[in-house]
C-alpha cells in the first residue's frame, strides 16, 4: 500500500483529494450547513493526511517527520477550533494550513520537475500544484481577513470555515486571470497578493509547459543516443 501511494499513483491520491476539499467547501457554501466549521474541519484534516502519506516520502525522512508533526499540530487546533470559537485560534490555524500546503507544493514541485521520465501521473503532479497555489494563496487571505477584518467584501460575522468557498473561489479566479470582479480587494497589501498571484499563474504555465518539454526531449535524446550507441 505504501508502494501504491509514494511512487506509480501519489499524485493521484493526492488530487483526488484536494478536488475533494473544494467540493466540500463549495457545498457547505451552497447550503450554508450549520455544521459547516466542523465538515470543513475534517474534510482538511483528511487531505492532510493524504498529503503526508501521498508526498511526504519524496522529500526525505526529515520532510516526512516535519509533516507529521505539523498534521498533528493542525489536528489539535481544528478541534480546539471547533470546541471554542476563537479569532486567535484561527489565526495560528490558518498559519500552519498555509505552511503546510506550501511545504507540500515544494516537495511536489521537486518530485515533478527533477525525478524521471514524464508520465500520466507526473501530469496529474503538474496540476496537483497547480490548485495547491490556489489554496494557499486562499490560505493567505482568509489569513489577512483575520488579522485584518474588511480586507475583502465577504461576511465577517461567520468563521473561516464558512467563508473558504468565497476564498477558494477569489484565488482560482485571480490564479487563472479570470477576474469577474464580484470579489474584491479591500486593502492595499491584499491588492498586492491578487495581482501577485496573478502574475504566479501566468508564470507557472508558461515554466511548466517549457519544463516538461525539456524533460521529455532530454529523455527523448539521451534514449536515441543510446539506441544508436548499441547499434554500433
Amino acid at each position: 500500500m505504501n508502494r501504491l501511494i509514494d511512487t506509480r499513483y501519489n499524485f493521484f491520491w493526492l488530487a483526488g483529494a484536494l478536488v475533494f476539499l473544494m467540493f466540500i467547501e463549495a457545498v457547505v457554501a451552497q447550503f450554508d450547513w450549520r455544521e459547516a466549521q466542523r465538515l470543513v474541519n475534517i474534510t482538511l484534516f483528511v487531505t492532510i493526511v493524504i498529503a503526508v502519506w501521498s508526498v511526504g516520502s519524496a522529500g526525505g525522512s526529515r520532510w516526512m517527520n516535519w509533516k507529521i508533526g505539523m498534521s498533528f499540530i493542525i489536528a489539535i487546533l481544528m478541534i480546539s477550533d471547533s470546541i471554542i470559537e476563537s479569532n486567535f485560534l484561527a489565526v495560528y490555524q490558518l498559519a500552519c494550513c498555509f505552511l503546510f500546503l506550501s511545504f507540500t507544493l515544494y516537495i511536489c514541485w521537486r518530485q515533478v520537475m527533477f525525478s524521471g521520465d514524464i508520465d500520466g501521473n507526473k501530469i496529474v503532479g503538474a496540476i496537483c500544484i497547480y490548485i495547491l497555489l490556489g489554496l494557499i494563496w486562499a490560505f493567505a487571505y482568509l489569513l489577512m481577513q483575520e488579522v485584518f477584518p474588511g480586507s475583502f467584501v465577504i461576511s465577517e460575522d461567520d468563521t473561516w470555515q464558512h467563508n473558504l468557498g468565497d476564498a477558494v473561489y477569489f484565488s482560482m479566479v485571480t490564479l487563472t486571470t479570470l477576474g469577474y470582479g464580484d470579489i474584491t480587494p479591500q486593502e492595499p497589501v491584499v491588492r498586492f497578493m491578487s495581482y501577485l498571484e496573478a502574475v504566479t499563474g501566468v508564470f507557472y504555465t508558461t515554466v511548466l509547459v517549457a519544463s516538461l518539454i525539456g524533460i521529455r526531449l532530454a529523455h527523448y535524446s539521451d534514449k536515441l543516443t543510446r539506441d544508436m550507441a548499441a547499434d554500433e
